[in-house]
């Protein structure tokens, strides 16, 4: 009688276990970061005014193109992120219409160390053909751990020639 009990009492714990495992993982986190968060540590210069970043906070800093302009193929990206926005030296870069449909993707490149928090140069240039008259840009912190609380991204609207 005493091994049946103790059979039972182990199958009870390890179900008990099951459960909280399922419910730890399919419960949202208290302080979880939503999806496509947008970074609110951003800044977009324009290119004629380099010395109006603040440095020592921007996460990332967008040169071109600048929020509203009108892009043509090939679009021309450039600016710099932290460090910490990289893996593998580059960064996930999509162009999308108004309706968010992917217009092109491509992986920008760093143009030097990425393995620092400072901030690192970037390029990258994308190839598109649309008939919408209006979009948007979005760079995305490249996460390879797939958590969230490591997702970060920042969106600049264009318009379409």
């Amino acid at each position: 009688m005493k091994g049946k009990f103790a059979y039972l009492f182990l199958g009870v714990i390890i179900v008990i276990a099951l459960v909280i495992r399922l419910f730890s993982v399919v419960a949202p986190k208290k302080n979880a970061i939503p999806e496509n968060k947008v970074v609110p540590l951003v800044t977009v210069i324009p290119t004629s005014t380099p010395a109006a970043i603040e440095p020592n906070t921007s996460q990332i800093i967008i040169q071109n193109p600048q929020p509203g302009m009108i892009v043509t193929s090939p679009l021309e990206l450039s600016g710099e992120a932290r460090g910490n926005w990289f893996f593998e030296a580059s960064l996930p870069v999509k162009l999308l219409d108004e309706n968010g449909q992917t217009i092109a993707s491509v992986p920008a490149s760093a143009k030097s160390d990425w393995q620092t928090d400072n901030l690192v140069p970037f390029s990258a240039t994308l190839e598109f053909t649309t008939t919408s008259t209006s979009g948007y840009l979005l760079i995305t912190k490249d996460n390879p751990s797939g958590l969230p609380e490591n997702d970060a991204s920042m969106r600049i609207s264009v318009r379409f020639k």
